[in-house]
């Protein structure tokens, strides 16, 4: 049946380039949040087309609202949710973000248009994911080019915001409970002959440091909030040498993406004046937390080590704001993980890789908030977030195929 899926996708890559040449045309950059309702109305024809059954979800609620930055609260969040009821006794749930970052300077064309030299496609969005949704589509429609009724009720959510932190996107449908999902399968990650079942969380902390200002040739009355700080990055420095020697049971292509890690300083200002002493100085520490870690103690350790030298010194005062990305993952031998692994596995021709990836994705919301088994796999590609981000045809297709097997072969 595998080979047959795959000649039906491959038949079909004319209509997967046009789908996706239309959806990347529309520039959905994830801050401010533009165009996102011209793009869910493209994409509801699309699925229309095919046969699904949709709906679109307007984000209303002001606590999620609120959690954008301010100049992205005016560009209303939608949702997309597709169906088909087959009548089955289980629901496959597939997910994918159609919001992408800004475009970097270096594109060598237009980076809104499918740029395509030989099979390579380049544009923003070509891998990070609009060819995911395409995929998903792609499925679909070759089953019901070739008349073959899924094992499954199929659901998918086409979210915005996975850019951003996902809580207007899949966090807002995950808290809502609007999934109905059995299993989850996120299109973001994985990819070719490998299974994305791990990811790190993160824990954002803004550190303030408050001083007192006088002039400098005063600086002596005064209390630096730079130099309090360096204080403070002088301790985490030492700390963060202890976290990076933890490191995760998971396999991964790049090792440190199995590894907890510390990023301190990405961003960082302070002083009024270069002859004032600087009463205020802010700096950000990226922590990212590894699955076998508690979010709540990473944390904690970071929020410990800051007092213990605020409380030592005695002179200042700080402010720490902390936000909080949760990690995820699912046991190899998950029935989920053996399902698409034997797929993989009949169409490469040898096992999977079981990997760790080093960023975030929206799967944490479905396995933490829903608590259903998620599984991550999507379309291969390059130069994610990079000038001339580019995916294949060929990595469509073969994502395309699998997508539509794993909708035959129900558990």
């Amino acid at each position: 049946m595998l080979k047959t899926i795959n000649q039906a996708v491959i038949n079909d890559r004319p209509y997967l380039i046009t789908l996706l040449g239309k959806l990347v045309e529309i520039p959905t950059i994830s801050e401010p949040g533009v165009n996102y309702g011209r793009f869910v109305k493209v994409l509801e024809k699309e699925c229309k087309k095919i046969g699904l059954k949709t709906k679109i979800i307007k984000v209303t609620d002001k606590k999620f609202i609120n959690s954008l930055k301010e100049e992205c609260r005016k560009n209303p969040r939608y949702i997309l949710m597709a169906y088909w009821n087959t009548g089955a006794k289980k629901t496959l749930h597939f997910n994918g973000h159609y919001d992408v970052v800004p475009a970097s300077l270096g594109f060598s064309k237009n980076p809104f248009k499918l740029n395509i030299k030989g099979d390579k496609i380049i544009a923003r969005g070509a891998a990070d994911m609009k060819s995911g949704i395409v995929a998903m589509l792609s499925a679909v429609r070759a089953l019901k080019i070739l008349k073959i009724k899924p094992a499954w009720n199929l659901e998918f959510s086409f979210v915005p915001d996975e850019e951003i932190g996902g809580y207007c996107g899949s966090g807002y449908i995950c808290h809502k409970k609007i999934p109905k999902a059995d299993v989850v399968i996120e299109g973001d990650g994985g990819g070719g002959n490998s299974l994305t079942v791990a990811h790190r969380g993160i824990v954002g902390f803004r550190v303030t440091v408050i001083g007192k200002a006088v002039h400098a040739a005063l600086h002596t009355k005064g209390v630096n909030a730079f130099l309090k700080a360096v204080k403070i990055v002088n301790e985490l420095e030492i700390f963060r040498n202890k976290i990076e020697k933890r490191k995760s049971k998971y396999y991964a292509k790049a090792p440190i993406s199995k590894i907890a890690t510390m990023m301190i300083g990405g961003l960082s200002s302070g002083g009024l004046k270069s002859n004032s002493v600087p009463d205020k100085f802010t700096f950000t520490i990226d922590r990212r937390v590894i699955p076998e870690e508690s979010m709540k103690k990473a944390r904690k350790e970071i929020v410990d080590l800051i007092n213990s030298v605020v409380k030592k010194d005695g002179t200042f005062k700080v402010k720490i704001e902390v936000s909080e990305a949760t990690h995820s993952s699912i046991e190899k031998d998950a029935p989920i993980c053996k399902l698409l692994g034997s797929i993989l596995e009949e169409y490469y021709g040898r096992k999977p890789l079981m990997l760790i990836t080093g960023g975030r994705l929206d799967s944490a919301f479905f396995s933490q908030v829903l608590k259903k088994p998620t599984l991550a796999f999507g379309v291969n590609g390059t130069n994610y977030h990079a000038d001339d981000e580019y995916t294949t045809g060929k990595d469509i297709i073969t994502a395309a195929a699998i997508y539509a097997r794993l909708m035959c072969k129900g558990y």
